[in-house]
């Protein structure tokens, strides 16, 4: 099958794939006891002020109705309007998913860079004091709380050490002397396009303990994956031609044997991504991360139907576009894998 006749396939499987999740979450916020129409008014309303509200949010007519202009009104790209909020919820997601975006990427850049070479390393060395240390972290990784580990870091690098910040994204030093001229929404990507320094720096040490809280699941991951893969790959024939060959150790482990042994997990950090985005409401909320997170809180306390359809929508067309490239990718690091 020619790769653009499988990419046109898995687009098609994926509209499917999202409008089964658009009619899901229309029929829970149906069926949840909740007024949207007195939410949006707010406390004490009129008769005729819940008219008017009804009326506005469409919900005077047939539930079959309401479906079919909600989702004409999704294939315009309007994801409607947040009850709480009063604006249009692509506005808020402007504003908070560039947040979570940046978070996720960072912890999953650590879970890279932290987890695939330890487990190259421990693969290499079975049964050595390193080997012994990095299965030991793996199962802590993923073992502990990610609350648990959050507030036990607070305390830690905040309170005893002083070497890093609790909470949000910047501090308020930075708001009011070196605010950050907002391009992208990443403040750290906005920062070094602007050369604002002094931003980047505060921006980088605000983004490195909810980034490694949230990045522990996928190192745990990584290290497991990494290490029971290369185990195999090391055992081949030609990996050790190539050690007989008198090739330098760094070269036979980083650039032969991580090669085919970095499509497991590569699947693993995938879909971990994916499972940060819904994972980082915790992670948010103990660290007054201004993401996603925290906008799906207060839309879950508030009733706030629309916005929860809205990014359960966005999470799911996150989850399906990262099947697509992963498993373009795996194709194209992996001759053996056929695309169907």
């Amino acid at each position: 099958m020619k790769i653009w006749e499988y990419i046109l396939r898995r687009l098609m499987l994926a509209l499917l794939v999202l409008f089964g999740v658009s009619l899901v979450t229309f029929i829970i916020a149906r069926v949840v006891p909740s007024d949207p129409a007195a939410l949006w008014v707010g406390p004490r309303p009129t008769l005729e002020q819940l008219a008017a509200a009804r009326a506005k949010l469409g919900l005077d007519q047939p539930l079959p109705v309401q479906y079919l202009r909600y989702l004409g009104s999704l294939l315009r790209g309007d994801l409607g309007v947040s009850i709480k909020t009063h604006q249009p919820i692509i506005q808020d997601l402007r504003a908070y998913l560039p947040a979570t975006l940046e978070l996720v990427l960072v912890g999953m850049a650590m879970a890279v860079f932290i987890g695939i070479p330890l487990g190259v390393l421990s693969g290499a060395r079975r049964n050595s004091l390193l080997d012994h240390f990095s299965r030991l972290l793996a199962v802590a990784a993923v073992s502990i709380p990610t609350f648990w580990l959050g507030l036990l870091l607070q305390i830690l690098f905040f309170r005893e050490l002083r070497w890093l910040p609790i909470s949000g994204r910047v501090s308020i030093e930075t708001t009011l002397y070196q605010p950050i001229r907002t391009l992208t929404g990443f403040y750290l990507v906005d920062s070094l396009i602007t050369r604002n320094w002094p931003a980047f720096s505060d921006a980088l040490l605000h983004i490195i303990l909810p980034a490694f809280t949230l990045a522990t699941y996928a190192i745990g991951l990584s290290i497991r994956m990494t290490r029971s893969t290369i185990v195999e790959v090391l055992e081949e024939k030609y990996i050790v031609a190539a050690r007989a060959a008198g090739l330098p150790e760094r070269t036979v482990l980083f650039r032969l044997a991580l090669k085919n042994a970095i499509v497991p997990t590569l699947t693993v950090l995938a879909l971990s991504f994916v499972y940060s985005l819904t994972g980082a409401i915790l992670v948010e909320v103990i660290f007054s991360w201004p993401g996603l997170g925290s906008y799906v809180t207060a839309a879950v306390l508030s009733a706030d139907f629309p916005v929860i359809m809205a990014v359960t929508l966005i999470v799911t067309a996150f989850y399906v576009v990262i099947n697509l490239l992963l498993d373009l990718v795996q194709a194209a690091l992996d001759p053996r894998v056929v695309l169907r």
